[in-house]
């Protein structure tokens, strides 16, 4: 019978830096967090959203001149996930 490899050994752990990946991981969800609640970062996300609203109605506004049987196009509201990827 051959012997298996178990990934679960010591030494293969720390060879494949399982302990860095996973620290790396957890600090990055921290630091996503605490952007996530960042009033600054907020209230830019909120400004940047206003004034893409300004933008798509000026735009549907040029639209309706041309053709007045278009529809007014809608914009998806930008988050901070959009950002993070």
């Amino acid at each position: 019978m051959s012997k298996k490899k178990s990934y679960m050994d010591n030494d293969n752990i720390l060879s494949e830096n399982f302990l860095k990946k996973l620290r790396n991981k957890i600090a990055d969800k921290l630091v996503v967090r605490g952007m996530k609640k960042d009033k600054k970062i907020q209230k830019s996300i909120d400004t940047l959203n206003d004034e893409l609203a300004k933008l798509w109605d000026d735009i549907n506004k040029i639209d309706k001149k041309h053709n007045p049987k278009s529809k007014p196009h809608k914009f998806k509201k930008v988050t901070i996930d959009d950002f993070i990827g």
